[in-house]
């Protein structure tokens, strides 16, 4: 009887297990942004007839889209343009065309899109 259970174990460690992980080893290789709910869908959404690890898999491949991410606040900006500054790596005129630039409201993508051009 301990023969059989220990040749069982091992078939699950080395051939059932490594087919569980790779929508988590996708994850962390890929350093996604969304890697511990990837890993918590995979390994408890895929004892749910293996809905979960189905999931898993799609969503490691999926990455947010760059207008998704979160963007810098016009704080830090400013912050990063007076570190640049005090340092002498911009002159005092960069400073405020490159602090007139963050402090002015920027149209949306979709608005640039459909405005016509100016002539």
């Amino acid at each position: 009887m301990g023969i059989g259970a220990t040749s069982l174990s091992l078939f699950f460690i080395l051939f059932l297990l490594p087919l569980a992980l790779p929508p988590t080893i996708i994850a962390v290789v890929r350093n996604h942004p969304h890697k511990a709910p990837i890993i918590l869908v995979n390994v408890f959404g895929g004892l749910f007839y293996g809905l979960g690890w189905v999931v898993a898999l799609v969503w490691c491949f999926i990455t947010p889209n760059e207008n998704n991410r979160e963007k810098e606040s016009n704080a830090e900006a400013l912050e990063k343009l007076h570190s640049l500054l005090e340092k002498g790596a911009i002159t005092k005129e960069e400073y405020e065309v490159q602090k007139q630039r963050v402090l002015q409201p920027q149209p949306h993508d979709d608005e640039r899109q459909h405005r016509p051009a100016e002539q």
